[in-house]
């Protein structure tokens, strides 16, 4: 297909109406045309590489990954094209994606298309029924405006709503992590006080009010887009963790919750202490 052809059908995508709770509304015809030129992008501009990906179960699961680089964490795209690739579109990704991205009418279009749905338990619950993969990062902005220094850091501040999810749907639950992207800015502080005195939680739902440098503002100030570094990127899938056998019923447990939360963050905090470590330079690698 040329490229004429692909933004024709960019356009068309983008110009119907889409419904951000609708985990039906991917176009994987779409996904499958847009998916090289991705894949080559992030292999150009992140130098992206993906591993584990043929160690992903069929059918439904929930994969648990860290967030990076604030509002502009790009990889999702990248190894998101890369699974297409891969695994092609009998088996879809759906993305659990903040309101404040999916109240841009273009943007909205756009993700939606490309699998994303409001972030909640009851659409992740009907994907999931759907027999689809959920992508979830329970960070959120907290660990997507990190500091720097905590760039290394598996950063879910006690968010557990991913294991009562994948407990009470009885779906394996894949781990997964992103090293690399919390580079293409620098972080100096997460500015949760001057977040809550902004009162941004009942606004957009923002913890964070992050003083970063970045492009192209130099010094930036909020929860705001900023043009990612050309930083190499890793991203790593782990092995998957098995339903628990005694069903929806362990989601009521506060042990299993606790137990499913610690098996997570401490599998992904090693799989990311490993790969922080084999890093020599910021950007580069």
């Amino acid at each position: 297909m040329g490229v004429r052809e692909l933004l024709r059908r960019l356009r068309r995508a983008l110009a119907s109406g889409v419904d951000p709770d609708d985990v039906d509304g991917f176009d994987a015809a779409l996904l499958a045309r847009v998916a090289p030129a991705i894949d080559a992008l992030s292999r150009l501009y992140f130098r992206m590489e993906v591993e584990g990906l043929e160690g992903v179960p069929d059918g439904p699961a929930l994969l648990v990954g860290n967030h990076n680089a604030g509002i502009t964490f790009m990889e999702p795209f990248g190894f998101g094209a890369r699974w297409y690739r891969q695994r092609g579109g009998r088996d879809p990704l759906l993305w659990l994606v903040h309101d404040a991205m999916l109240a841009l009418p273009g943007l909205r279009t756009l993700l939606v298309r490309a699998g994303c749905v409001r972030a909640s338990h009851s659409n992740a619950e009907a994907a999931l029924g759907r027999g689809h993969k959920v992508v979830v990062f329970p960070g959120g902005n907290l660990e997507a405006f990190r500091p720097y220094r905590e760039r290394y850091r598996i950063k879910f501040a006690g968010h557990k709503g991913f294991a009562r999810l994948a407990l009470r749907a009885g779906v394996p639950v894949v781990p997964f992590v992103v090293v690399g992207g919390h580079e293409s800015f620098y972080v100096l502080h997460d500015g949760q006080p001057l977040a809550r005195r902004l009162g941004l939680k009942k606004l957009v739902r923002s913890e964070t009010c992050a003083i970063f440098l970045g492009l192209p503002w130099g010094l930036g100030v909020g929860p705001i887009f900023h043009l990612p570094l050309p930083t190499k990127s890793q991203v790593r899938f782990l092995e998957p963790i098995l339903p628990d056998p005694r069903g929806a019923a362990a989601a009521d447990d506060p042990a299993a919750v606790d137990a499913l939360y610690a098996q997570v963050t401490s599998r992904m905090q090693a799989a990311m202490d490993e790969l922080g470590g084999k890093r020599r330079l910021p950007i580069l690698g």
